[in-house]
């Protein structure tokens, strides 16, 4: 009997083993990409009309469980009390965990530096997320973000919805949809991803 419970419970380490091992290897590159992309930001602040800009983004994990990620938008769109966007930086630290070989569990905690174009002092912010990634296929990868930040307009929820095709290993393509509510802002981003 004792020697039934034990070898249950070695197969059970074993099979969790493989699985996580599994899931490391089948998405070893979820977390390290670079990418640039064609962003249409839209404001339903005020009468400014829509602007077509770049972002960059990149991200690095390390320690398994650990990543680091940037966002940088190159553009000069019109935002709430009476910001001009002169470039937009984003970076900060996360922390993922895979439930499954092809879901996983993230929080993110970033800090926002917004150039402006204008008299208005440059902004700074910070920002909580919280989201699930989730790879359908070997070319389909989808995530869902929700989080507050205080950028301009003070506390305010912010929405990311992302999907990724992926051609290879290493080439692909994005869609991505960046909702702030208060700040009115829109961003619809189309991208060419690597990722390594």
């Amino acid at each position: 009997m004792k020697s039934n419970i034990a070898t249950l419970l070695v197969s059970s380490v074993l099979a969790t083993a493989t699985i996580n091992a599994q899931a490391d290897a089948d998405n070893a590159n979820q977390y390290r990409y670079l990418e640039a992309a064609v962003a249409y930001q839209s404001t339903d602040w005020g009468p400014f009309s829509e602007e077509t800009n770049a972002t960059f983004l990149a991200s690095i994990d390390f320690l398994k469980y650990v990543h680091a990620h940037a966002r940088y938008n190159n553009g000069d769109t019109h935002l709430p009390k009476g910001y001009q966007q002169d470039g937009w930086l984003t970076y900060g630290i996360g922390a993922h965990y895979f439930i499954s070989p092809n879901t996983s569990l993230l929080v993110t905690a970033d800090r926002h530096e917004l150039g402006s174009n204008n008299k208005k002092p440059d902004e700074t912010a910070r920002e909580y997320r919280v989201g699930i990634r989730h790879d359908l296929n070997a070319q389909w990868r989808l995530t869902f973000e929700a989080g507050e930040h205080d950028l301009i307009v003070g506390p305010d929820s912010t929405f990311i919805f992302e999907t990724v095709y992926s051609y290879n290993e290493n080439l692909g393509g994005s869609f991505r949809v960046r909702d702030y509510d208060k700040l009115d802002l829109s961003s619809y981003e189309l991208g060419f991803r690597y990722s390594f």
